[in-house]
């Protein structure tokens, strides 16, 4: 890995520590609904654009090494659980890519796969921290709130569905995105060093 890589993915990943800090915080401050998945698509968009720019197998991970550790600082105390879920979606977005490739179906699955994987965090690290009882807590809780609300069980099922889909529908919005972006951007850099404008 050359200087000029190290420094790229430094930029990217200190990019991306910097809208978790930001955007994350005004999303949270104001409550906005699936604020998680949002962040995690914008995280999406900055991983496959630096990955474009830096070839080498481990980048995005690299990235989430550093979007996470200023993450952590910005908390203000050491705190694992964002730094290892920054590094779960890096991971979850290199292992599709070396699976797939760069390619747009990688682009797009790594979008899926990585905004998908908000909605299931916190019942993964709930499981970890709790134990499977908490699952159980967590169906009790949904059976009273449907008898409370009316809705038969069968409604739920397809209401769980759908908040799912929205979030796959998300992920492949990032995915697109994460896959033409770069290829503009390289475009624009092109033209800038070579003083002429190319086509997209």
């Amino acid at each position: 890995m050359t200087r000029r890589d190290a420094a790229r993915i430094g930029v990217f990943g200190a990019f991306w520590g910097l809208v978790e800090i930001t955007l994350g915080a005004t999303l949270k401050g104001f409550r906005v609904p699936m604020s998680g998945a949002v962040l995690s698509a914008v995280a999406v968009v900055i991983m496959l654009t630096g990955r474009r720019f830096v070839s080498t197998r481990g980048t995005m991970l690299l990235m989430g090494a550093v979007a996470g550790i200023l993450k952590i600082f910005s908390i203000g105390t050491v705190i694992a659980s964002p730094f290892l879920a920054i590094l779960i979606e890096a991971a979850i977005a290199e292992l599709v890519v070396a699976v797939v490739g760069l390619n747009a179906p990688g682009c797009l699955l790594s979008g899926v796969f990585v905004v998908t994987y908000t909605a299931l965090h916190p019942l993964l690290s709930q499981g970890i921290l709790f134990g499977a009882d908490i699952y159980t807590i967590y169906l009790e809780s949904i059976r009273r709130f449907a008898e409370f609300l009316r809705i038969p069980p069968n409604n739920l099922i397809w209401i769980v569905a759908g908040y799912v889909g929205l979030h796959v529908l998300l992920g492949l919005a990032a995915g697109w995105l994460g896959w033409i972006l770069p290829r503009r951007i390289a475009l624009r850099l092109n033209f800038f060093q070579n003083g002429r404008e190319i086509e997209p």
